[in-house]
């Protein structure tokens, strides 16, 4: 079983990916949004692409998923940083949010402050190595979703 970041520590993926229309779904699940808009069922969760707005999943009880994944198709798309931030402050999500496909170590301390809290990297990745990025940064002018405060009011 593959392993993952989630909350600062490797630990076992326990939940499986389904991409495809052949593996059957259960209730550790993660499926593609627009797959369980099509037909709702129990998942553990379900992620967005790249090019799908968190908006479309206004009105849907989101506590009911136990992660909800954003994937990055390129580590040079941004918009996953936007949805994360959606999720977590628009739509009040509260579980694992999970950062999926190609984005990189590097990027963690960003991931971070918009709200990712899981990190489901490629497989080619040290997850020993990421995990000494994984931190905040000590110093930052603007808020993140952990602390919406400018630096000037957290003086």
């Amino acid at each position: 079983m593959q392993k993952l970041i989630k909350d600062g520590l490797i630990v076992e993926n326990v939940y499986s990916l389904i991409n495809d229309e052949d593996t059957p779904i259960n209730e550790n699940s993660i499926i593609p949004a627009d797959k369980w808009l099509a037909n709702p069922t129990h998942v553990a969760g379900i992620w967005l692409e790249s090019d799908q707005n968190p908006s479309l999943l206004e009105g849907i009880d989101l506590s009911q998923f136990k992660v909800i994944g954003v994937n990055f198709p390129a580590f040079a798309d941004g918009r996953g940083f936007t949805y994360a931030r959606l999720l977590r402050e628009r739509y009040n999500f509260t579980g694992e949010l999970r950062a999926l496909g190609n984005f990189i170590p590097d990027q963690l301390g960003y991931l971070l402050r918009v709200g990712f809290n899981s990190f489901d990297f490629s497989a080619e990745v040290n997850l020993e190595s990421a995990l000494k990025l994984h931190k905040p940064f000590d110093v930052k002018y603007q808020g993140d979703v952990n602390d919406p405060r400018p630096l000037f009011l957290r003086r």
